[in-house]
């Protein structure tokens, strides 16, 4: 293959040179007609059970891939969403052969690399282990277990997952999404949440296995170092007794559209960002005549990246933004057209107005040929790179063969681009963009919603939780004031007095960060303004901060600095353990903002705000006690919920159980082994 390139190259230098003496250099030349690629070499034969088999071959290298690519018509999987995962993860974890530790120590032996997924199984080897690894893959194909105590790790690694991402605004706003676009009963509605992760058993992997795994609804590809009489003599010593099944198929009701400008928000109290993503959906299949002249009108409006319209506007013009973006996905069930950008809070409905406004820019024609013929040259650039890679050569022969593509789809790939004009643009641009009629998502800090809900074309924005439930906003008790839930909270843990008592305090705890074990002692003197933190990981010192005599000391990693500045001096001096009990004379606003639900029971949400710098606390209505914090710094945001509250000697009720959701390490217990209060800490002593 690479030699047939090379060779179309040396000849089109050659004609070049001989015509280089007739050229007139006093004016532009003109582009000669799109050629038509030499699309590789890959051959094509059917097993008698019906797996189609590709080979792709590749002798630079003595390496040999082998991939079988099922395909699994999208289903609703309801109460057991994730079960699909989870056979992907546990297929390789044992057959009747061997356990997990055997087949991954036999990989590793080889040098060799081995893979399943929900819908596909495969291995990457040097040449001479071919048949050793096929011998691998046939026995976790026919005989995978699905071992009990597997399943258990993979549940538990789910489940980490999960609570990681009900704090992160990627995973909301698609979740939002799938709950607002797609109606039950539509494969693509399901969301997984703890409960269906809990509800999968082994015995779902089982069934998935058994009705899904046939190969007449299987590709396979060989791509590398392998001839075709060796790839037919493989495939018929591992797979030909392979058993072929029903293959099954669902239709899905209708996705659900916009009409009109529709808001759907998730909230995040305290982000200093918005999430957003304008979206719509689409009728898009990778077979569609309309797919290539839709890349390049994306490609002017969001999917161009520094080039790109929403990129100019929402980053370069306003700085709102680090980058957006736009995406047309093609999809044989529902595609999909968006564009998105993590944005400045304060800018979150003016940066949607802006992707309107270019999306309608589109819609008036406001692009050029100069657009046009810069996109086609970036997508002819592009696709020709990938030629040189045998694995795109064999993820093109897959795309032919999976989804019916005309055999020479790719060959005139070129020519079919070069042949796009501006009326093409103009007539998908008008078809598939209609900045009138789209969904507009956002996971943010409430105070964004007012101005959002201008927009909205009935003034009604719906809010969804984190895993797209509906948000039910519950009415405060007439009587109650920010200041009754203040002094419930006070009574609570121990009443007014004794918090007011509070001269210093210290506090120790303990907890399992990604493995490993880390204390924190924090120490409070309440009238001096004087604390330290002390972390120790494993034992060892990581790290110390002291405020001290208005300075602040940071000792980290042997290296030790001097924070002197008056204004980060008094944002670290706010170290009292109960500030509820402080008011405006201290510079603090306490605002009650409603009730929400905080692990089932209904809290009042208030805002504390400090210096321009707002958190939100959350107080148990039956119990007055706090179950939970939020507070942003330097642009991460932490929350805590508070639980087991115990008194302590000195009579304060305190939470021994604190959950911490850490940005990018998800959901840690801290555990508080000590609360000291009242012991005559000195400055010296931190």
């Amino acid at each position: 293959m690479k030699k047939i390139l090379s060779l179309t190259i040396a000849a089109a230098l050659l004609s070049l040179f001989q015509l280089s003496a007739q050229i007139d250099r006093s004016k532009a030349p003109e582009a000669g007609p799109a050629p038509v690629v030499e699309f590789g070499d890959f051959e094509k034969f059917t097993l008698d059970n019906g797996l189609r088999v590709i080979l792709v071959e590749d002798h630079d290298r003595p390496l040999v891939s082998v991939d079988i690519n099922f395909i699994v018509d999208p289903y609703m999987q309801g109460d057991k969403t994730g079960e699909s995962e989870f056979f992907g993860e546990l297929w390789s974890k044992g057959t009747a052969n061997r356990t997990a530790e055997q087949i991954n120590n036999e990989v590793d032996f080889l040098g060799a690399s081995f893979r399943t997924g929900s819908s596909f199984i495969g291995f990457t080897t040097l040449t001479k282990y071919t048949d050793k690894m096929m011998e691998l893959l046939s026995d976790v194909l026919y005989n995978p277990t699905f071992p009990q105590e597997e399943m258990d790790k993979v549940r538990d690694q789910y489940l980490g997952v999960l609570q990681m991402s009900e704090t992160q605004p990627s995973s909301i706003i698609s979740n939002i999404q799938t709950a607002t676009v797609y109606p039950e009963g539509h494969s693509y509605s399901d969301i997984m949440t703890e409960a269906t992760v809990n509800n999968i058993t082994v015995d779902d992997c089982r069934a998935y296995y058994d009705k899904y795994i046939i190969p007449n609804s299987a590709i396979m590809i060989i791509t590398g170092d392998m001839k075709l009489k060796e790839a037919k003599a493989l495939c018929s010593k591992y797979l030909a007794s392979w058993e072929a099944g029903e293959v099954i198929t669902f239709d899905d009701p209708a996705v659900n559209r916009p009409e009109g400008i529709e808001v759907v928000f998730s909230p995040k109290d305290g982000a200093v960002q918005s999430t957003i993503r304008m979206m719509a959906p689409i009728t898009l299949t990778r077979d569609s005549e309309d797919l290539m002249a839709l890349q390049i009108a994306n490609g002017i409006y969001g999917g161009g990246g520094f080039d790109a319209k929403l990129f100019k506007n929402l980053r370069e013009t306003h700085g709102w933004t680090y980058g957006a973006y736009s995406s047309v996905r093609p999809d044989e069930v529902s595609g999909t057209f968006y564009a998105l950008g993590d944005v400045n809070a304060n800018a979150t409905d003016s940066s949607f107005v802006q992707m309107r406004y270019e999306l309608q820019n589109m819609m008036d024609g406001k692009y050029s040929e100069d657009d046009l013929r810069k996109f086609k040259t970036m997508f002819a650039g592009d696709f020709s790179r990938s030629l040189e890679s045998s694995e795109e050569i064999a993820s093109y022969a897959y795309n032919i063969e999976r989804y019916n593509l005309p055999a020479d789809y790719y060959a005139t790939y070129l020519q079919r681009l070069d042949a796009l004009t501006m009326d093409d643009i103009r007539k998908v641009v008008a078809k598939y963009f209609d900045p009138d009629n789209m969904y507009w998502f956002c996971v943010g800090d409430p105070s964004v919603l007012p101005a959002l809900a201008e927009y909205d074309s009935d003034g009604v924005v719906v809010e969804l939780d984190f895993e797209g439930n509906p948000i039910e906003r519950k009415a405060v008790a007439e009587g109650v004031t920010v200041e009754s839930v203040l002094d419930s909270y006070l009574e609570a843990i121990g009443g007014r007095v004794l918090v007011e008592g509070i001269n210093d305090m210290t506090e120790n705890v303990e907890m399992n960060v990604m493995g490993m074990s880390m204390a924190t002692t924090t120490k409070r003197i309440i009238d001096q303004k004087c604390f330290s933190i002390a972390q120790t990981m494993g034992g060892s010192p990581v790290s110390n901060i002291v405020l001290r005599d208005g300075k602040i000391k940071v000792s980290a990693g042997g290296m030790e600095q001097e924070i002197t500045d008056p204004a980060q001096v008094e944002a670290m001096s706010d170290i009292y353990p109960f500030p509820e009990i402080l008011g405006a004379d201290q510079g603090y606003v306490f605002t009650l903002e409603g009730i929400e639900n905080v692990d089932g029971s209904d809290a009042y949400k208030v805002r504390q705000e400090k210096g321009g710098m707002a958190s939100y606390n959350f107080y148990d209505v039956a119990t007055g006690l706090k179950v939970k914090s939020i507070a942003t710094a330097q642009g991460q945001t932490q929350e805590v919920i508070f639980g087991d509250y115990q008194k302590t000697a000195y009579g304060i009720i305190y939470p021994m159980l604190q959950k911490v959701t850490l940005p990018q390490v998800g959901v840690v217990e801290a555990k508080v082994t000590e609360v000291t209060i009242n012991s005559g800490l000195t400055p010296d002593q931190l």
